[in-house]
């Protein structure tokens, strides 16, 4: 989540030689392990300050071999005044995963580098460092519950009752309209796309497609601790109105033949059974788009939020619009523009789209038009994919979430909610592995119908 904080500049761009002593001394790894180097530099340059820099004396980075398992911890000395130190580390042979976090006056520094292969002696190993604010007072919106996992009722898939939950962390009253929700045109289950080091290179984060709430920037009033319900379908999903009933006829037939009499009994409706289905009838909004879903329905008491299409990506796996996919491929965020009016989202638009070159299916070269979000914007984000793709690729900057939530399987009916409440607040340090846990259905909630705030 991207707070309202700036960090002190630190001139020019940074690039530390820091080396650790090993916490502890084992003979035996020691006479297997080689010399090493780690390199560090900020993720944004002048994000972090020398001051900061010099406050992670004490910080630990851990080396995990991803094979054994074994850990190999360091303790970071303490720096020199401009921020620079030059040591060595040691660790045998193999493939690691580094990590090192420290809170510092309330901003979370910390770094990750995943499958790090060391081979050499004398290899130098490049890591970014970054930092971010963890529970500021003054940030905005944040999910307190995301599900585009969907339900799976007798068979039936069912990505009309994916909905998600917007909350207002502040003590003063924040105004929805021109809250953007997008999703990453990066899926978190494959490896990166021939684009992605250019516009994450530079801060952007690409993206299918976004909805907003509409207003002028002071219509939509949010109190404090309260929230808005956006859902795909604002109905009660567990209604058998309109639906096909299921009908058991016996019929008697008289010695010449005639019927002498029919008994019906409905059995069910449509053949399928809607327990695990809930009330979204109740939602503040309602994602409705025929363009993209030939059969959506729009309820008529729900308002309905804009939503912005980029140029068709179908060549590059895009859907071409906002969508949610059932094993959280393509990552949720949030971002604010000035209001929700349709002009801002033209502008917002024009500015913000540009084109890659990228191949198609022939492996021929085409251009394609990308529209992308700074990271800057982003206020919040939950890095989500399953079990077993888990996060290939970081479809989120790691100043968003550092983190991630897995589901099962596709359409298993698990919400991914933040730990705590409405009264007292949600936890919210961009490490959704910490702050978020998941949920079954219908036994941890139970959805939103109309007057559900009454």
């Amino acid at each position: 989540m991207k707070k309202n904080f700036r960090f002190l500049a630190l001139a020019g761009v940074m690039s530390l030689s820091l080396g650790f002593t090993a916490c502890e001394d084992d003979e035996e790894k020691a006479e297997s392990t080689i010399k090493s180097t780690l390199n560090i530099s900020p993720d944004v340059a002048d994000a972090i300050s020398a001051k900061d820099i010099k406050a992670l004396a004490g910080a630990k980075v851990t080396f995990t071999n991803v094979n054994s398992k074994d850990v190999y911890t360091f303790d970071v000395p303490e720096l020199d005044a401009d921020g620079s130190l030059s040591l060595d580390i040691n660790v045998p042979v193999g493939t690691y995963d580094i990590s090192m976090e420290k809170d510092v006056d309330g901003k979370i520094i910390f770094l990750r580098q995943q499958n790090v292969t060391i081979k050499s002696e004398n290899q130098q190993i490049e890591a970014k460092i970054i930092a971010t604010v963890a529970n500021s007072s003054d940030y905005q919106f944040i999910f307190s519950e995301l599900f585009f996992n969907g339900e799976r009722n007798g068979g039936r898939m069912m990505h009309p009752d994916q909905f998600m939950v917007l909350y207002n962390p502040t003590d003063k009253v924040l105004y929805a309209d021109g809250l953007a929700v997008g999703n990453t045109m990066q899926a978190s289950c494959r490896e990166k796309e021939s684009w992605y080091d250019e516009f994450y290179g530079k801060g952007l984060v690409p993206v299918d497609g976004f909805i907003v709430i509409p207003g002028s920037g002071y219509d939509v009033p949010v109190k404090p601790h309260d929230k808005i319900v956006i859902a795909f379908t604002a109905i009660n999903h567990t209604a058998t109105e309109g639906k096909n009933p299921i009908v058991k006829r016996d019929t008697t037939f008289a010695a010449d033949g005639s019927v002498e009499s029919i008994k019906v009994d409905t059995l069910g409706w449509d053949g399928y059974t809607y327990e695990n289905a809930i009330d979204l009838s109740g939602a503040d909004y309602e994602i409705y788009d025929p363009q993209l879903y030939k059969n959506d329905v729009d309820n008529p008491k729900v308002p309905n939020v804009r939503e912005i299409y980029p140029a068709q990506n179908e060549v590059n796996g895009g859907g071409g619009g906002f969508y949610q996919h059932p094993r959280g491929y393509y990552n949720a965020f949030i971002f604010k523009l000035k209001n929700g009016n349709q002009e801002t989202l033209d502008a917002f638009f024009a500015e913000h789209s540009s084109t890659a070159t990228v191949q198609d299916k022939e492996n021929n070269n085409v251009e394609i038009q990308m529209l992308s979000v700074p990271a800057s914007m982003i206020l919040d984000g939950i890095a989500t994919s399953d079990i077993p793709s888990d996060i290939v690729t970081n479809a989120l900057p790691q100043t968003v979430d550092r983190g991630k939530q897995l589901v099962k399987g596709c359409h298993s009916g698990l919400l991914v909610k933040r730990k705590g409440n409405d009264k007292d607040g949600y936890a919210d340090t961009n490490d959704s592995s910490v702050d978020c846990e998941i949920l079954s259905p219908h036994k941890d909630y139970v959805g939103y119908p109309e007057g559900w705030r009454k």
